[in-house]
């Protein structure tokens, strides 16, 4: 089948374009050992769900949510919004959130929390867009 302007989950035989993607995205170095683990964790945990926007068959961009299980209830996280240079500010990013925030509406999860690093103001601008409350809470990090 192929996958042209949609968004789905991802495929393994997407993992080497995903690990490009994040490292681009993130200025890491991520392994494609780590990919790999990731996918096997994804597809044993069905509250993971790594998303993929395709042109022509070829991952451009991509996010992760997370459902988690509180004492609350259920909630959910968003990580690792990342598009592809070359495919930025033609509406990706803001398909590739709508897709999880469906997908969280789905499982009856009325709360999403994100997370961002600072530098990231190009993203910041659209989850403001997208009617995310950067006010609201606050999250601290240690890193251990």
């Amino acid at each position: 089948m192929r996958r042209d302007n949609i968004v789905n989950i991802i495929e393994e035989k997407d993992l080497e374009q995903l690990q490009q993607i994040l490292n681009n995205a993130f200025n890491n170095d991520i392994s494609y050992e780590k990919m790999q683990n990731l996918y096997k964790i994804s597809k044993e945990n069905k509250d993971i769900y790594i998303l993929g926007y395709y042109i022509d068959d070829n991952l451009v961009g991509t996010v992760t949510l997370n459902i988690l299980t509180m004492p609350s209830g259920k909630t959910a996280t968003i990580w690792d919004l990342a598009i592809k240079e070359e495919y930025k500010r033609l509406g990706i990013a803001t398909k590739l959130m709508k897709k999880a925030e469906e997908i969280a509406k789905e499982q009856n999860i009325t709360r999403i929390w994100l997370f961002s690093g600072f530098h990231r103001k190009g993203a910041h601008e659209l989850y403001r867009k997208l009617g995310y409350d950067e006010n609201r809470d606050k999250a601290f990090v240690k890193q251990i």
